[in-house]
């Protein structure tokens, strides 16, 4: 609903694996950024990492309402990872 007041177009979904269907729907090129909660990005991940790279739309992860289990994290890791060689962003 915050989403919604800010004129945000939303997708919902009542469970997870109905993000498919909505995905499917969804004219990706008409949006730069597109958030997905984190349980919505573990049924869609195959389908987000075949985007092209460097192109639109950003996909964005963000927690579900019941709290982060650190998905969003450990995909900006990979991507830093992946552009300078090395895992910066390790924990110690």
């Amino acid at each position: 609903m915050g989403f919604r007041a800010l004129g945000v177009d939303t997708f919902e979904v009542r469970a997870p694996a109905e993000a498919g269907e909505s995905w499917a729907r969804i004219q990706l090129e008409d949006y730069a950024v597109v958030f997905v909660t984190e349980p919505v990005y573990q049924v869609l991940r195959a389908d987000i990492e075949a985007l092209p790279l460097g192109g639109l739309p950003v996909v964005t992860i963000i927690p579900s309402v019941l709290g982060s289990k650190g998905v969003g994290y450990e995909n900006v890791r990979r991507l830093v990872e992946r552009a300078v060689g090395t895992d910066v962003m390790a924990r110690e």
